[in-house]
């Protein structure tokens, strides 16, 4: 009876695969921090857009108040500042979410490398596996040949 298939390097390749698994989430975070930002830069600019219809309706009625002024355009500035601190955000998290991806690639394409080894291992296995299986049936057919020539002329 052959021995089973064993890929020696089975550890490494558990391990291979966990550091992939981990890039994953790590991307996958990114990705969650990256919708979260693009959420807040488009609240904050629907902010401004409803800002700015309070804004064109209070001056509607005719009546100019300095004061009410004032406030609507401080709190446009403020809305503002908030969506290029956003975006700068943003930013900053897509640049980190590249080199994630890039991480995720490598950690890929280090499981794949030996993911197909192993295949290959098992390939080579089962060849070998079958050339012995051959083997022993060549031999118990010259056996078989071998008594059956002996029965014959006896």
């Amino acid at each position: 009876m052959a021995k089973r298939f064993k890929f020696r390097l089975a550890t490494v390749l558990k391990i291979r695969k966990q550091r992939e698994d981990a890039a994953k989430r790590v991307v996958a975070d990114r990705l969650r921090e990256v919708g979260q930002v693009q959420g807040e830069i488009d609240s904050l600019q629907d902010q401004i857009l409803r800002e700015l219809g309070m804004f064109r309706e209070s001056h509607a009625t005719g009546r100019i108040d300095v004061t009410q002024i004032a406030r609507h355009r401080h709190w446009l500035i403020h809305l503002d500042q908030g969506v290029m601190l956003a975006r700068t955000r943003l930013g900053e998290l897509q640049d980190q979410l590249s080199g994630d991806r890039a991480a995720l690639a490598e950690a890929r394409k280090q499981v794949r490398v030996l993911e197909k080894l192993e295949e290959r291992q098992y390939e080579r296995y089962m060849k070998d596996l079958n050339r012995a299986e051959t083997r022993e049936l060549d031999e118990i057919g010259n056996i078989v040949h071998l008594r059956q020539r002996a029965v014959a002329s006896a």
